[in-house]
This record gives structure tokens, sequence and C-alpha cells, in this order.
């Protein structure tokens, strides 16, 4: 898992980290939320650790930035040394996950970290995802809009999943080939390219019915629901 640590105070993001990776974790430590909101949307994060205390932006406007601006539901644990049980409260009802009280110690916050790892993977495998006016049933491969059922071909099935798990997220093609088509395929990034379009017509990713299928230069793809 990558897991981005967003903490003003150095010593306590660098001892982090080192537990992480330790861990068999990939961790990425940003000082503020300018900082760490500049560069998440080109990488992805399965978990973030969030201080709430910092500089130009507190850990509340960074979850507002994540859950309100780009309706991103990737786990958040706060990880602070505020104990009033009015804000832990408060931040759980403005879309944290968790949270740990500092100082930090390493079995607890791995305990929490995974806790957070494996409810959002229970939602990513459901059986039935249901989005907006879309329904993907995994156990028949199938993908319904307004209740209508969409013909798409194996290839187009396995794009929508993964697209629509990842709504909000920048989508390198390069990713988006690893994934789709396997870590060792050689299919030219054109294909996505062409397998995206068709998908854009099919479920009417348009503005005009609530989403947008971006296509970023020399990057990749973002979906957004309007």
């Amino acid at each position: 898992m990558k897991i981005a640590v967003v903490d003003d105070d150095v010593e306590i993001s660098s001892l982090i980290c080192l537990w992480l990776n330790e861990a068999g974790f990939e961790c990425f430590a940003y000082p503020d939320g300018p900082a760490f909101l500049e560069k998440f949307g080109s990488e992805q994060f399965d978990v973030i650790l969030l201080d709430m205390m910092m500089p130009q932006m507190n850990g509340e406007k960074v979850l507002e930035e994540l859950r309100i601006n780009h309706r991103l539901d990737i786990p958040v644990i706060f990880v602070t040394s505020i104990t009033s049980e009015e804000d832990m409260v408060r931040i759980l009802n403005e879309g944290a996950d968790d949270y740990i009280i500092k100082p930090v110690s390493k079995a607890p916050l791995l305990a929490r970290i995974k806790a957070v790892s494996r409810r959002a993977n229970k939602v990513n495998d459901s059986d039935m995802i249901q989005i907006g006016n879309f329904s993907i049933d995994r156990n028949r491969r199938t993908v319904i809009y307004n209740d209508e059922p969409i013909k798409l071909t194996e290839k187009e099935y396995e794009l929508v999943l993964y697209i629509f798990n990842n709504i909000g997220r920048l989508m390198p093609r390069q990713q988006i080939l690893s994934t789709v088509w396997g870590y060792e395929s050689e299919v030219n990034t054109r294909t996505v390219d062409t397998h995206m379009s068709r998908i854009r017509k099919k479920l009417n990713l348009a503005p005009e019915f609530g989403w947008r299928l971006s296509s970023i230069y020399h990057q990749g793809y973002r979906l957004e629901q309007l």
C-alpha cells in the first residue's frame, strides 16, 4: 500500500515513514496541506495520515478538499495531539475514518491502518457496486445504467470497473495498461485512448449526464462525478 503522511513535524513524519517502510508499505511525507494536495492528483494513495494542526491549511481543510471538492473516499486517519472528544466526533462526522492521539506508537498505528484498509477493500470488493445511476454486478460482469444493461466487451467491462474504483484520481495510461491488460502487456497506449472513447460514449460520461471523463495531456485520465 502507498500511504501519505501529512504533518509539519518532520521528526514525527520521518519516524512514521520508517515504521511503515519496515512494515512493507510505501510512505510519502508532506510538510503541509498545500504540498500534499499539489502532488496527490498524480499519485494514488491507499491511506492518508493527516495531522490536525498545520500552517497554511489545517487537517480539516485538507479533509474537506478530499471529501467535498474531489469527492474521494480514500481512508483518512487523523494523527493529532488534540484530545477533545468534541473535536474527535466532529472530524469523524466530517469524513475521517479514524484517529490516533500523539505520541504515536508503532503497533496501534499499523493496526489502525490495516483496519481502515480492510473496510475500504470490503466496499471495493463488493459483488454489487452502486454509483449514481450505474450498477456494476461483479458476479455477472455487467454494467447497468438506469436499469438498462450496457453491452460491453470484456476489456471494456474491466476498464469501467477500474475507472469507477478510481473516481477523482488521476489514472496514468501506463497504470491502466498494467491493471487492465496485464503487467507484461505490450499493448500501445493508443488502445487505452480508443477504449476510453468507447466507454465514454456507451456510458454517457459527459457533463450533461453528471460525469466528466477527462483526458489529461501526457498523463492519463480522470473520471469525476459532477
